[in-house]
């Protein structure tokens, strides 16, 4: 699984892209918008190495664990 799929399925997991953005700004106190999910999405090829611990974790806490290894580049490896 790419980072761009991971991100794709951890969206569907939260709720949606809005969902998603409001999840992180909770854990983070920082603003994302939805815009910057679309971004990481379409235009980034995934997740910036700081928030892919927190997406990490919401996703544990939804009951599907999706790494921060399979949601950012930087941490990706593929084997």
């Amino acid at each position: 699984m790419t980072p761009v799929e991971a991100l794709r399925k951890a969206i569907k997991i939260i709720g949606g892209q809005t969902a998603t953005a409001r999840a992180i700004s909770r854990k983070t106190g920082v603003l994302i918008r939805q815009q910057h999910v679309w971004n990481w999405l379409n235009r980034d090829g995934g997740v910036p190495p700081e928030y892919a611990p927190i997406l990490e974790e919401v996703t544990r806490e939804m009951g599907v664990a999706l790494t921060r290894e399979q949601l950012c580049p930087q941490f990706y490896n593929p084997q």
